[in-house]
C-alpha cells in the first residue's frame, strides 16, 4: 500500500496566471484539433492512396490473367502453327519431288518427241521415195492395162473371127451340140470363150484307163484309114462303150446326178494315138441338155 503524500504542496510558480492557463490550455486544444485534422485528412488521402492502389494492383492481376491467358492461347496457336507449318513442309517437299518427277517425264517427253519428229521425218522421206516407185508402178500398170485391153480386143477379134468358123453339129445322144473345136487353135478359141471346162487328151492303147477331166478314158481300138476310134467311157462307176466314132463327131455323155452333158471330140488320130479334148459344164448343176457354148 501507498503512504499518502501528506506533505504541504510547494506553492504556484510566481507571474503564471490564470489568463495564461487558459490561453495555454486553448492553444493546446487548438494544436490536438489541428493535428486532429491533419491525421484524419492524412488517413483520408492515404486511405484513397490505398484504394487506388488496390485499384491498380486490382487492374494488374486482371491484365496478369488475361495476358497468361493470351499466353497460354499463344502457346496453343503456336503449336497448331507448328504443325501447320510441318504439314506445309511435308506438302512442299512432295510437290517438289512431284516437279522433280515432272521436268524428268518433260525432258524425257521431250526427247520422245525430238526421236519421234526425226523417225517422222525418215518416214516422211521414204514414203516419199515409195510414192515416186508407186508412182512408177502405177504409171507402168496403166501402160499394161492399155495394152491388155488393146490385147483384149484383138482376141475378142480373133474369137469372133474364129467363131464363124467353128461348127455345130448334133451328137451321139441326139444333143444338140455348141461350136465344137477341129483344130488346136479352134480349141484355145473355145478355151478363151470362158464358157465351158476343156481337157485335152492323147490316148493310146493301155491297159488302165486314164483320167480326162471328170472322167476316165480307155482306149480301145483305132481305124486311122477310115478315121474311126472306139474308146470306153467311164463315168460314175459306169463303162460306157463309145464304138466306131469319127473324128470331129461329138461324143456326148451324162456324167452326175444332175446328168450334166460332157462332150468328147477327137480332132486328130494316127494308128496308135488319138488327140482331143472333154468339154465339161463350169456348173454341174447346169441341164442335161445345155450346149456348150
Amino acid at each position: 500500500m501507498f503512504e499518502e503524500d501528506t506533505s504541504p504542496r510547494p506553492p504556484a510558480a510566481p507571474g503564471l496566471s490564470r489568463g495564461v492557463g487558459i490561453a495555454l490550455a486553448i492553444v493546446i486544444a487548438a494544436v490536438a484539433i489541428a493535428g486532429f485534422a491533419w491525421v484524419n485528412a492524412l488517413n483520408q488521402r492515404l486511405t484513397t492512396q490505398v484504394a487506388s492502389l488496390q485499384a491498380a494492383s486490382d487492374k494488374q492481376t486482371a491484365d496478369l490473367a488475361a495476358l497468361q491467358t493470351r499466353l497460354h492461347m499463344s502457346a496453343a496457336e503456336l503449336e497448331r502453327l507448328s504443325s501447320t507449318a510441318s504439314a506445309v513442309q511435308h506438302s512442299v517437299t512432295q510437290t517438289q519431288a512431284q516437279l522433280d518427277a515432272t521436268r524428268k517425264q518433260t525432258l524425257t517427253l521431250a526427247q520422245q518427241q525430238q526421236q519421234s519428229a526425226s523417225e517422222l521425218a525418215a518416214v516422211k522421206q521414204d514414203t516419199g521415195a515409195q510414192l515416186g516407185a508407186i508412182n512408177g508402178q502405177i504409171t507402168g500398170v496403166k501402160g499394161d492395162v492399155t495394152s491388155n485391153k488393146q490385147d483384149i480386143t484383138k482376141t475378142q477379134a480373133d474369137l469372133d473371127a474364129t467363131k464363124a468358123q467353128l461348127k455345130s453339129a448334133v451328137g451321139d445322144l441326139g444333143v444338140q451340140s455348141g461350136l465344137i473345136a477341129t483344130t488346136r487353135g479352134e480349141l484355145d478359141t473355145l478355151e478363151k470363150s470362158g464358157m465351158r471346162s476343156f481337157f485335152e487328151f492323147k490316148l493310146t492303147k493301155t491297159k488302165a484307163p486314164v483320167k480326162v477331166g471328170p472322167i476316165q478314158l480307155e482306149l480301145k481300138k483305132i481305124d486311122a484309114k477310115h478315121g474311126k476310134y472306139t474308146v470306153v467311157v467311164y463315168a460314175d462307176d459306169t463303162a460306157i462303150e463309145k464304138k466306131d466314132k469319127t473324128l470331129n463327131e461329138p461324143v456326148q455323155f451324162l456324167v452326175g446326178s444332175n446328168h450334166a452333158l460332157n462332150e468328147m471330140v477327137v480332132y486328130q488320130m494316127d494308128k496308135n494315138t488319138i488327140v482331143g479334148y472333154v468339154s465339161a459344164p463350169k456348173y454341174p448343176a447346169a441341164s442335161a441338155g445345155a450346149s456348150n457354148l
